[in-house]
């Protein structure tokens, strides 16, 4: 027991707001784990700590990093001070205890709990308490809710971020005279033929009249600030909604709350300027089999697919939304050859209808292209399910 390598795992849903470096909570953790270790000679090698994440996901940086080691093999006693800092998604509380944790040979100690997984008898209970602590926070996620609802009815802006041209003054919804004035000459500039991209390159030009340096400026920006009805005095809240307490997946709300603002454009400004949206929208034809599957390499962004045929090319959405990723556009002709190619030294025929059902994601940056293709049983912490 000595001589395995012992981490420490530490979580907090929220800081406390004092400012410090870490909440005093995760040094509370600390320190009880480093008693604990040294009162039974296990010497601590690793220390992990994610402090503001809530248990319900399983994307934590510190967390993934700690089975990333964990696989490898460097990690073979995990310490926590109870099993909510684990996790308090119960699921995947109990597939981490009951299988993957006796897998990669990992002694699992909840010091709280009483938990050992050298000793049988103390995990006994373990389901229970996992159910416990899913149910607190599917508890406090309602209670949150509630809350909010409470406001929006009692007419209280609820909205975590405000439309560019707005700000809040107290309890208030006021127009930020700079910001507007941009606005204005937005529709302005789009009722007098510019389209999305020409604005977005003013924007950021410094050398134009319409330059702004108050956000990274895209053609999408730019499109979201001519569809607002918020600029005509109508903010939608809480038009999506979790699909459940542990999702980050949104859905669309049937009933959003209206919540009137200072318009900052006339109605049949913005009229105009839908329908002009509408007549210079072309139609659409089928999403690519592959649209939704690709991610860039180098930001973790979804990639776009972009134009027909022979022309047809991915590119990085934070590269085309005007952010800093550098991945070079790749051509689909390219990438369904590469494709092609995998599944071939793989002894599978490269047939569409047998491509379209094999292929689950790609993920492409500057230097390469990997293909996760579903036949395949998982081979990483990432493909398990256990850190999704």
């Amino acid at each position: 027991m000595q001589n395995s390598a012992c981490a420490i795992y530490m979580r907090l849903s929220r800081e406390d707001g004092t400012g410090k470096p870490e909440s005093e909570s995760i040094s509370s953790q600390r320190i009880l784990l480093m008693q604990y270790a040294r009162q039974h000679g296990i010497s601590v090698t690793y220390q992990f700590a994610d402090d503001g994440i809530s248990g319900t996901t399983m994307n934590r940086d510190a967390f993934r990093q700690m089975l990333s080691m964990i696989e490898d093999g460097e990690i073979k006693t995990l310490l926590v001070k109870d099993l909510s800092r684990l996790s308090r998604d119960y699921i995947r509380t109990g597939e981490l205890l009951e299988y993957w944790f006796p897998a990669h040979g990992v002694r699992f100690i909840s010091v709280d709990d009483g938990i050992d997984t050298h000793s049988a008898e103390s995990c006994d209970f373990f389901p229970i308490r996992a159910v416990m602590d899913d149910w607190y926070a599917r508890d406090i996620s309602r209670k949150v809710r509630a809350a909010l609802y409470a406001r929006q009815a009692a007419g209280y802006c609820t909205a975590a971020s405000l439309p560019f041209g707005y700000q809040r003054s107290g309890g208030n919804i006021i127009i930020n005279t700079e910001q507007a004035e941009t606005v204005r000459m937005i529709y302005d500039k789009y009722l007098n033929g510019a389209g999305f991209c020409m604005i977005s390159d003013m924007l950021r030009n410094p050398e134009s009249l319409l330059y702004s340096s108050e956000r990274c400026w895209s053609d999408v920006a730019v499109r979201r600030i001519l569809t607002n009805p918020a600029y005509i005095g109508r903010l939608h809240l809480h038009i999506t909604k979790k699909l459940s307490y542990k999702s980050e997946m949104r859905v669309k709300t049937e009933n959003p709350v209206l919540y009137p603002v200072p318009p900052i454009i006339s109605e049949p400004v913005f009229e105009a300027v839908q329908n002009r949206i509408i007549s210079r929208s072309h139609s659409r034809s089928s999403p690519h089999w592959l649209s939704g599957k690709i991610t860039c390499g180098c930001c973790g962004a979804g990639m776009h697919i972009t134009g027909s045929d022979a022309k047809c090319r991915i590119i990085c959405g934070m590269r085309k939304r005007g952010g800093d990723c550098r991945n070079p556009s790749m051509s689909m002709t390219i990438l369904l050859q590469m494709i092609g190619a995998q599944l071939c030294t793989d002894g599978i025929p490269d047939l569409p209808q047998i491509r379209r059902r094999m292929i689950g994601r790609v993920c492409i940056s500057a230097e390469t292209v990997t293909v996760h293709v579903r036949y395949r049983r998982p081979a990483s912490v990432s493909d398990c399910g256990i850190c999704e």
